[in-house]
């Protein structure tokens, strides 16, 4: 029988030949249509779970290692919802972040788009100068920081469990995207952070050639207990990270959401929180120097 395609083409082909020319390539099309089956989609293979993420692991602890290197501008807005997601208030601010060897500082820059007072720029940093000298007099080790506001991709790694789901394509790569959830039950105690990073589920987008997380949504899979001098849990958190490659060489994070509802003594809360990282610059010995800096002159920008 022939196919709609080989009908037209046997009329397209007896306009412009002889009818036994025609009937010839039209018997040959004929023959040769049924046989040809529609050629399967080629299956892609994944690279190994358990030799990727370890390599994955190690690079992002590089990333986070490297943070330290930079200062760069946070733009959180946190949002207060109520219980049926409608939004109550928001504030926006901005916030530079800079590096020491004993501390991550951030320095609050303005509010709901309005600048800090300079009294209060002074204080702030009069308030760094403090802490730097007590570091120095107290011969503080220097260690391995982080700013605070980062989810660490490396400690979520370490602590899950990982299952290919398929690839996808973006800017002209190739990603894999995992499903993850946590390698043990939660943890009732210990430090804030590497709780939650415990006790996540959810879906991860990985560069397998740089080894780099470009993309992860998360969900908490059980409560948290506040701790740190509060009292209250937390009952829900999920959200998603994206990092950029900044100038075709190093992985930095960009863009963060989050939710997060609970309850605070005997209050509940919800709230979200969207937070924009940029304007990276590779940071100087003097920490003054590098706050006094424009915002825009860097070298490495988002």
């Amino acid at each position: 029988m022939f196919t709609q395609a080989g009908t037209k083409a046997r009329q397209f082909l007896g306009r412009l030949f002889p009818c036994s020319l025609a009937m010839s390539l039209g018997l040959l099309w004929a023959l040769a249509s049924p046989a040809q089956a529609p050629p399967e989609p080629k299956q892609l293979n994944f690279p190994a779970t358990d030799q990727l993420l370890p390599r994955v692991a190690q690079h992002q602890k590089e990333i986070e290692s490297l943070v330290n290197q930079y200062t760069f501008t946070d733009t959180t807005t946190v949002y207060t919802l109520d219980k049926s997601e409608k939004v109550q208030s928001q504030h926006t601010d901005v916030y530079f972040v800079t590096p020491t060897v004993y501390e991550v500082f951030t320095l609050h820059v303005s509010h709901d788009g309005k600048p800090v007072t300079p009294s209060d720029l002074q204080k702030q940093e009069k308030e760094i100068e403090r802490k730097l000298r007590d570091h120095e007099k107290k011969s503080v080790t220097p260690g391995d920081l982080h700013p605070k506001e980062m989810l660490l991709f490396s400690d979520v790694i370490l602590k899950s469990r990982f299952t290919p789901l398929r690839w996808e394509p973006a800017e002209g790569k190739r990603l894999i995207v995992y499903a993850f959830e946590p390698k043990s039950p939660a943890q009732p105690r210990g430090e804030l952070a590497s709780r939650i990073a415990g006790d996540m589920k959810g879906t991860v987008w990985i560069d397998p050639e740089d080894a780099a997380v470009t993309r992860m949504e998360f969900a908490s899979v059980a409560a948290l207990r506040l701790g740190m001098g509060f009292l209250g849990k937390i009952r829900g958190f999920e959200g998603y990270v994206e990092q950029r490659k900044i100038q075709g060489e190093i992985w930095l994070p960009s863009h963060q959401e989050f939710v997060a509802q609970g309850r605070e003594l005997i209050k509940g809360f919800r709230i979200r929180q969207v937070s924009d990282f940029s304007a990276y610059l590779k940071a100087t010995t003097d920490v003054f120097q590098q706050i006094h800096s424009p915002v825009g002159a860097s070298d490495v920008q988002r």
